[in-house]
């Protein structure tokens, strides 16, 4: 009977062919493409806010976020079975280069292109939610929840976004593996759901979610209505520290560097140490064709 999934090995060698595809994407081809991952993220974040928002209330934090967590599981479905280019998985180009395949222009050029257009998609997420009023649902609660959400993200330590980013992306990483190694739609889609979930209900960090998720709270921070509930529940907060500095530099940089680490070295490199490392001998890029 033939098997219906990848080896480690099969699919590590596999990254290292998506690899080349991926870094000789046109320009356009890959910022819409990346474009729909960051709306697909934003999609599931948003959907975690209102799913969650009045949970923790009635069943208990731990509950609240892992049934967060259930929800967010669709993300990563629709990135990888729905396709498009994600910059947390595409962290995974780390193989290519480490063989020899990829030059650091190559994977840095789709690093940056695929970063930029996951935040697009992010913010114009943000633009529709804002726009369609669903923030002010439950008398401003869903809002609310979006903005509390977004505060305790920006008020972080550097290192605790940092470490939260490399448990984040390790786990995305590895969903990103298994997905790669199933054969058939719904292995791919439980690959995908599974290790997400653990990440959300983990309180680990992803940068493109945040994206979504830290601008939506500053906006929606600007109606009066949704302040005065989020100042209701947390009376000592200073809602003018949740600005762009802290969204930019309190979380999003070292989150962004955990989310690195872990996909491309704890993830990449130890898969192509493992699986692809003296199975060949590599091809310096300057002698290809």
């Amino acid at each position: 009977m033939a098997k219906n999934f990848l080896t480690p090995a099969e699919t590590a060698q596999a990254f290292i062919n998506v690899g080349n595809t991926k870094t000789k994407m046109p320009v356009g081809k890959v910022l819409i493409s990346s474009f729909l991952a960051g709306a697909y993220i934003a999609f599931a974040a948003q959907l975690m806010t209102t799913v969650t928002h009045d949970m923790a209330g009635y069943f208990g934090v731990g509950f609240s976020s892992f049934i967060g967590g259930c929800v967010f599981g669709i993300a990563l479905v629709l990135v990888l079975v729905a396709g498009s280019d994600l910059f947390t998985g595409n962290c995974l180009l780390s193989m290519g280069w480490l063989n020899g395949d990829l030059r650091t222009s190559q994977v840095l050029n789709n690093w940056t292109l695929v970063y930029i257009g996951n935040f697009i998609g992010g913010l114009f997420l943000v633009w529709m939610m804002f726009t369609s009023d669903i923030w002010s649902g439950h008398g401003g609660q869903i809002g609310g929840h979006a903005v509390a959400i977004a505060y305790k993200k920006t008020h972080l330590t550097f290192w605790e976004a940092f470490t939260r980013g490399i448990g984040c992306n390790w786990l995305v990483c590895l969903a990103v593996v298994i997905v790669a190694a199933g054969q058939d739609t719904m292995g791919k889609i439980a690959g995908a759901w599974f290790p997400v979930m653990a990440f959300i209900a983990s309180g680990f960090e992803h940068c493109i979610a945040n994206m979504f998720i830290i601008p939506a709270g500053l906006v929606a921070k600007l109606d009066p209505t949704i302040a005065q509930v989020v100042m209701s529940n947390h009376p000592t907060w200073d809602l003018n520290s949740l600005n762009m500095y802290s969204f930019f530099v309190g979380n999003l940089l070292p989150v962004t560097l955990g989310n690195i680490v872990s996909g491309a070295g704890l993830v990449g490199g130890i898969y192509w140490y493992l699986y692809v490392k003296g199975t060949k001998e590599a091809i310096p890029v300057s002698q290809k064709a």
